[in-house]
């Protein structure tokens, strides 16, 4: 476990899950959430429910930009909460709007994985959209995260590899932590 101490305060806040896909976010968010009797929300899922197509679809119809808009308007929804576990995608940390809100009202729990964990999870599930139709799933992942890690590392309030360690055991640590 990295711990990375920012002065903030961590009581009364959200806890938030930011990471790559595939590295295990909703899994340890849903685990942690019956753990502290806390309200478990997932930005991608509200987003589905709403709006009755998956990712997939929206991405596929209306675009990027239109599916990061609906993530921004949960996230902002969601820091109205309080003491809420947040599953975030893991392209939330993209847009500079997204990283103020996560850093003013949310405990940030960064999950890593290393590409061979990422991809061998990522591949099993077909619904997942691809990033790239020009790259391999390996290349993908490795761009991405390229893009990304500066944004994670930066908000991260704690981060474990999920290659590495349990869903408990990352759920004990989460818990110490706070």
């Amino acid at each position: 476990m990295k711990k990375i101490n920012r002065k903030n305060s961590k009581f009364g806040k959200n806890i938030a899950f930011i990471g790559f896909r595939g590295t295990g976010k909703s899994t340890i968010a849903k685990l942690l959430g019956k753990k502290l009797k806390r309200n478990y929300y997932s930005i991608d899922a509200i987003v589905e429910k709403k709006f009755g197509e998956t990712i997939s679809s929206l991405v596929k119809t209306k675009g990027w930009k239109y599916f990061r808009d609906l993530e921004c308007n949960e996230l902002k929804a969601m820091n109205l909460e309080r003491e809420v576990i947040i599953d975030c995608g893991g392209g939330i940390v993209l847009r500079k709007k997204n990283r103020e809100l996560l850093r003013k009202n949310s405990f940030v729990v960064l999950l890593e994985a290393d590409v061979d964990t990422i991809e061998k999870r990522i591949s099993k599930d077909k619904n997942r959209i691809r990033l790239s139709k020009k790259k391999t799933l390996r290349e993908e992942i490795e761009s991405q995260l390229l893009k990304r890690n500066k944004y994670y590392e930066e908000l991260a309030d704690v981060v474990f590899n999920s290659s590495q360690l349990t869903k408990e055991v990352i759920v004990s640590k989460i818990i110490f932590s706070m």
